[in-house]
């Protein structure tokens, strides 16, 4: 692959690789979302202790401290404000939503094995054909 080029400014040589500016591109947005994870699911899980219920709330809880971890990259209160409430209501529909992705459930076992009967029956052009060629009326 290329090099991870920083810039050619000030005559630094464009085919060396710096560290600082891979740093800046890889290990600083790691950093954030790995640390708004970590805020997302301690917090739930203190929720889930504090209030001693499993409920979508813990999960709204967790998504408003990792909402406000991925605002704070930003450096304004309003930013980081609107990011945590914006994940909290984001984490508290997916979480009340449940676990599957489909909602009517027996519409979706109709379409994936309700096509077919459930014993196979031969047409009676098949079986025709298997009368007349018993060579291949195993196949």
């Amino acid at each position: 692959p290329d090099p991870v080029v920083s810039a050619t400014r000030f005559g630094k040589n464009p085919t060396k690789s710096d560290a600082k500016a891979i740093g800046r591109a890889v290990a600083r947005p790691a950093f954030w979302m790995s640390s708004a994870a970590a805020a997302f699911a301690a917090t739930e899980c203190l929720a889930e202790s504090v209030r001693e219920t499993k409920d979508p709330f813990n999960a709204a809880i967790g998504g408003l401290a990792g909402g406000a971890v991925c605002g704070a990259i930003s450096g304004r209160g309003g930013i980081m404000v609107s990011t945590a409430l914006g994940m909290g209501l984001f984490m508290f529909l997916l979480d009340a939503s449940g676990p599957d992705t489909v909602w009517d459930q027996e519409s979706l076992k109709h379409k994936m094995f309700g096509v077919l009967p459930d014993t196979h029956v031969e047409s009676k052009a098949l079986g025709d054909l298997k009368d007349k060629y018993p060579k291949f009326k195993d196949i």
